[in-house]
């Protein structure tokens, strides 16, 4: 933040926000380092067992179909799909290769985000160790970590516990000592390694510059010197880390010769139509701008506070960094979904947890009652929303791991799958793109065209999972050309004969070719098909064909033989399927 003048006492007499236990009555009580112990045992028993109880989320097979191309030596971007940037694939997938092919491999793969948690929180007791008493640092790490939004988000697989952990690694070096052009190039690198684990960085990269802005004109306003070419040395040096992170990731594609569609799928894929448009955008700034007045009151109450300059400096680049994040995220984010708050509640903890602990001890002091309890009855308080949130002990990822174990049951490596988001995981899908919130959107403008029916012809693919993202004329293909026979899971095949009908030719049309059989609700069956007599599994054509049932009752369908023979039936009583907000 480069060096400032101290203020003289005419500038600070007014100052009346003191955090009085900063020194000595701050220290750790033999009762607040047992309690700090116990919690923390709780959140990693809670962890461990929410990573194999808590419900799975539609975006965390997606990274993980990934790394099973990768692992088959194809490439991301130009051989499969991916709107992500490739750090946090990249390190898991040694991980990956070694767990092998599993139904459950999301819940092994959870405990990897552990030490990013561990990270996360160590950041944020270092963080505010550097502004604040040890027993305040020690609190605010404790209530960070039980934030129940934060823990339940960060019990899932995904890039944004990656993107989380380096991002407090940001600011942790920014913060905890002087402040230097070398500890500037160290933040940038740390940056850029942020970008390479998620664009969604450039949000965070916006909110940092008008927070280190929004800090110098506070040092200024105060009477502070600032040092403008320390300033803009540092500025450079943390633009040059940024840039040589970014450069290696780059490079690397750029070799293998898929640079331009890893940018048609980070950069111009991410980009929704409406952020191009006027009225929107003019809605958007003026609610950001509505908010600046929160944030300049913020930094006038840090600046009131009886401490030193650099201190000062500290918790209003904090301040700042988390106010201008949730504003601009609020005004100016297309997709507010929850994993993109999840950076914002670690660091507001470091501005909201001490003053409530300093609340607390004021209150409790005339009380007479221990100072750890109203902070430690807060943090039982959290636990019991995230056990509300998310039992550890009820069971909630069966359905979508049985579906990953009737995927691998019914196909083999070289098989098509059509799944939304990649959540059968091993299976190739017969589209390029995935069908989430900023896909569909683009096909709806028609700026992605829409192929799903003619690939899943095309590539004969036999078995679809989840429909729930497809658009509506290809969900009407599907049922028409589909039948469920799991949850979640459909093959190929049609009704032939509805059971109320007399025994007479039938004519049906397949679409797909594929090797097809015929089977009877009474189970024996018998008959002609395509004018000679059916006896087991046969190839079919796309085109019309006729079946004479001779024998058996009751409804007759047509089915994608594998299925049969894999122990799978159309008739099938099938758990029912509730949509969710994570699907």
């Amino acid at each position: 933040m480069g060096r400032a003048r101290p203020l003289g006492r005419a500038a600070t007499r007014n100052i009346r926000l003191t955090f009085s236990d900063h020194r000595g009555e701050g220290e750790l009580s033999k009762a607040d380092a047992l309690l700090a112990m116990f919690f923390f045992s709780i959140a990693l028993i809670l962890r461990v067992l929410l990573a194999y109880h808590f419900r799975i989320d539609s975006d965390e097979p997606q990274p993980l179909h990934v790394m099973c191309a990768w692992t088959r030596g194809l490439l991301p971007y130009r051989d499969v799909f991916d709107n992500h940037m490739p750090v946090f694939q990249a390190l898991s997938a040694p991980l990956f290769y070694i767990l092998g092919v599993r139904a459950d491999i999301v819940l092994p793969m959870r405990l990897a985000m552990i030490p990013l948690f561990a990270a996360t929180i160590w950041c944020v007791w270092k963080i505010s160790a550097s502004i604040f008493s040890p027993r305040i640092a020690l609190w605010t790490a404790l209530l960070a970590a039980f934030i129940p939004p934060f823990f339940l988000t960060s019990v899932e697989y995904r890039h944004d516990d990656l993107w989380t952990a380096v991002w407090l690694m940001v600011l942790t070096v920014l913060v905890t000592g002087r402040a230097t052009v070398g500890r500037a190039f160290i933040a940038g690198l740390l940056l850029g390694l942020t970008f390479a684990v998620s664009m969604k960085t450039s949000l965070m990269a916006l909110s940092l510059g008008l927070a280190c802005i929004g800090a110098v004109v506070a040092q200024r306003f105060a009477g502070c010197r600032i040092e403008a070419k320390r300033l803009t040395l540092s500025a450079a040096a943390a633009l040059l880390g940024i840039v040589t992170i970014l450069g290696i990731i780059v490079l690397f594609f750029v070799i293998h010769g898929v640079g331009r569609q890893m940018f048609s799928c980070v950069i111009s894929h991410n980009i929704l139509p409406r952020v191009t448009d006027r009225l929107w955008l003019m809605k958007s700034a003026t609610r950001w701008l509505a908010l600046l007045p929160i944030e300049f009151f913020g930094v006038w109450m840090i600046w009131r506070w009886r401490e030193t300059i650099a201190l000062r400096s500290r918790l209003t680049l904090i301040f700042l960094v988390a106010a201008f994040y949730y504003s601009t995220f609020l005004s100016l984010w297309p997709l507010r979904e929850p994993q993109t708050r999840l950076p914002f509640y670690p660091v507001m903890a470091i501005i909201l947890a001490p003053s409530l602990l300093w609340f607390a001890d004021s209150l409790l002091k005339r009380t007479r009652v221990f100072s750890f309890i109203l902070p430690a009855l807060i943090v039982a308080a959290e636990i019991a929303l995230i056990a509300r949130g998310g039992s550890p002990f009820a069971n909630k990822t069966t359905g979508k791991i049985g579906l990953i174990a009737n995927v691998l049951k019914l196909t083999d490596e070289s098989d098509y799958v059509m799944d939304s988001k990649g959540e059968t995981i091993y299976r190739r899908r017969p589209i390029y793109y995935m069908l989430d919130r900023i896909t569909r959107r683009r096909m709806q403008r028609h700026m992605i065209r829409d192929d799903i029916t003619e690939r899943l012809i095309e590539t004969r693919t036999a078995l679809i999972a989840t429909i729930s993202r497809v658009p509506r004329h290809d969900v009407a293909f599907i049922t028409n050309n589909y039948l469920p026979i799991a949850f979640r899971l459909r093959v190929l095949g049609k009704t032939v004969r509805s059971g109320d009908e007399q025994w007479e030719s039938t004519r049906f049309e397949v679409v797909v070719p594929g090797r097809y059989t015929v089977v009877c609700e009474s189970g024996k069956i018998a008959g002609l098909l395509d004018g000679t007599e059916f006896d087991g599994p046969r190839e079919l054509t796309a085109g019309s064909h006729t079946f004479q049932q001779t024998a058996g009752v009751g409804r007759t369908m047509l089915i994608w033989a594998r299925a049969i023979e894999r122990g799978y039936s159309p008739f099938a009583a099938i758990e029912p399927d509730k949509m969710t907000q994570q699907d």
